[in-house]
Order: C-alpha cells, then structure tokens, then sequence
C-alpha cells in the first residue's frame, strides 16, 4: 500500500462531505481574461514580479486551518501530497492541474497583487541546453542547479527557501533541490509532442501528455521536482504543468466541438489498455515503446528510448473513501461532474468548470 494511502485513512469525514451537488458547470463570470505566456516572451520586470509573487506566497501566512501548514505554499504543496494518488494516472490528471494552475494564480493575484501574465516553460526551447534556460537565470529567473549533498540550489531568489511537508504530511525541513540534466528532457521534443497531439481521444492524449511529456520536465529538473508527492515545492512545478496544460489545449482547440466536453479514465490509478509496469519495461508512463502508453502504438526514437523518472502507483491499494466519496462521478470512470479540490484554499469545482480555459473559472487566453 502506498504511503498516501495510509496518509488519507486519516482524513477527516467532514472532508469527504464537503462537495456541494454540482452540476455539470458552474457559472463563473469572466471579465478579465489573463494572458498566459512563454517565460521567454516576458520581460525582465515581468520575470521579476511573477518570481517575487512567488517569494510573497512563501511569506504569506496560511490560512485555510491545514495541520503543519505555516504559509500560503505550504498549503498548495499540501493539497498535491494529500491527493497524489487521486490526481495522477487518472482520468482527472489533465482537469485537475489546470484547476491546481489557476488556484496558484488566484493566490498570486489576490494575496500578493501580482498582475502579469501567467507564464509556462516552453520546454521544447530548452532541449539540449537547460543549464542555459533562461528559466533557471540567477538574476531574473528562479536560480539554478543544485549542489553538494542534497542538491539543494544555491543561487538565486529561492535558495534559502525552506520546505516542511514530507510525503507522509510529517514536518521537517528541507530545502528545494534541483539536478538539471538534458537527458531526461528529450521526452519534450517535437516527436513525442506531436504525437499526443495526434491523439484522437481524450484518454489517448491524456496517457500520452502524462507520459514523457509530463516525466520530461519533472525529470530534466529532477530533485524536488522528481519527486511525485512533493514537486509543487519548486515552483518550476507550476510552470512545467502550465506548458502541459498549454499542450491539452492546443489539442482541445483542434475540435472545439468534441473535445471540450470530452473525458474519460479511471479515478483510481491506471492507464488505458495496460496495467502497472507492462507490457515492456516498467517506469513512467509503463510501456516502454509505446509513446504515453495506452492504445497509443507511436514508435519512440533509439535516440530518446530512456526510462522515465516516476514508479506506476499500486493499483492494487486500498480506496481511500475520504476521495472517492465526494468525485461525484457515481462510480471509477471520470466524468465531467467530478470535484476538483484544493484543501479550503479555493472553492470546489467541476471538471466542467475547467474544460474551456478561455472562460468561466480559468478565464485565460494564449496571445
């Protein structure tokens, strides 16, 4: 059984309670659309206003009563480790990090008046040469690899930053650590991107986005951000999965029609037409060969045959009702009725509410 089973055994009832009966779609009011843009399209005063609304949720106090929690990224790195195995090799993967998106960025608006553009990492930019991102820049940029024992970064605006929860929601602290490497990288080239994008189903274009895509920035960043619990420490987190979800719209706006009110999937963890670690070589996504796993039969490159960074989760563990009560899905497959949550942080929501990014709860646009 995985830790974050045993963690959530102990999740209060009144949680798994607390989703009022949505229906599909909500009605939000969108009078300001914000702009979401490539880091490396902001400017040097933007780069550094986001990066000190960052540096302000760090010092922000908490305040949605979670045990541990002393600041406002506490919190949000909380709301990732408590759910982990419900938000990952699931249906929900793709709607709820979009949802996990604009809850960081209602906070940095909000609570730190940070007014800019949401930026993602355009990771295809960076293949080769990520020591040499401007994302990881000493000056304007989130500082860069870590070092030593530990790889805890060394420079930059987050150095000193210091982190608590552990995968099992004990407090110790520690800090951010980063080991930038290419290698693992590569799973963001053109090959695999185009080939999600040539999905021709939400849950085909989910497994694969989840597969190299998504272990591709996780794994070129490594350290924290390796780490499936605990990642939304570095605040890379945020970026990496706002190109992902950049990724799941550019394949949405191919069929508008369709596709935003497409999805599908389990709500326990596994990926379509395979189980834990086969057929092939075990990693992240399972597979090997296939690119994103599934139904897909996309042929990977000799040059770009790695293992990905993230172990499958047991599929054979205990379902924690805590979760699995309040989906209001009425069974294991992912519907468009199902509750994204965020700890009190922000109000639930519907994976309705989320499928078309330019309105309603997520209110952006891509210039």
């Amino acid at each position: 059984m995985l830790a974050s089973s045993l963690i959530l055994g102990a999740l209060p009832l009144t949680w798994s309670l607390s989703a009022k009966a949505l229906h599909e779609g909500n009605d939000y009011e969108c009078t300001t659309k914000y702009q979401r843009k490539s880091w490396n399209d902001l400017t040097a005063n933007e780069r550094l206003d986001y990066v000190n609304a960052d540096l302000c949720l760090m010092s922000t106090p908490a305040k949605s009563g979670i045990d541990g929690a002393k600041s406002r990224w506490d919190e949000l790195q909380y709301v990732h480790i408590v759910q982990v195995d419900y938000v990952h090799f699931v249906g929900a993967f793709l709607p709820f990090h979009r949802y996990f998106i604009k809850v960081h960025e209602t906070l940095l608006r909000n609570e730190c008046n940070y007014t800019g553009p949401l930026p993602y990492w355009d990771e295809p930019a960076d293949i080769g040469k990520i020591k040499d991102s401007a994302l990881f820049d000493v000056d304007t940029g989130f500082g860069g690899n870590g070092t030593g024992v530990g790889g805890c970064i060394a420079d930059g605006p987050f150095a000193n930053t210091t982190l608590r929860f552990k995968e099992d929601l004990s407090l110790s602290n520690y800090c951010i650590a980063r080991s930038l490497n290419d290698r693992s990288l590569t799973g963001a080239s053109s090959e695999y991107v185009d080939a999600c994008l040539a999905a021709d189903n939400f849950t085909a274009v989910w497994s694969c986005l989840e597969g190299r895509p998504h272990g591709a920035g996780h794994g070129g960043v490594s350290g924290t951000m390796i780490n499936l619990y605990l990642s939304p420490g570095d605040p890379i987190f945020y970026l990496h999965h706002g190109y992902l979800d950049k990724l799941w719209w550019n394949w949405q706006s191919l069929n508008l029609t369709t596709r935003l009110t497409e999805v599908g999937g389990n709500n326990t963890a596994s990926f379509p037409g395979f189980g834990p670690g086969g057929p092939g070589s075990p990693g992240f996504p399972p597979g090997g060969n296939p690119i994103g796993g599934g139904n897909s039969s996309f042929p990977i490159p000799p040059s770009l045959n790695f293992s990905n960074p993230f172990p499958f989760p047991n599929s054979n563990k205990t379902v924690n009702k805590a979760f699995t009560d309040y989906f209001n899905d009425g069974g294991n497959i992912t519907t468009l009725n199902h509750t994204l949550w965020s700890a009190n942080i922000l109000e639930n929501v519907t994976i309705a509410d989320v499928m078309d990014p330019r309105g309603g709860f997520v209110c952006a646009e891509y210039p």
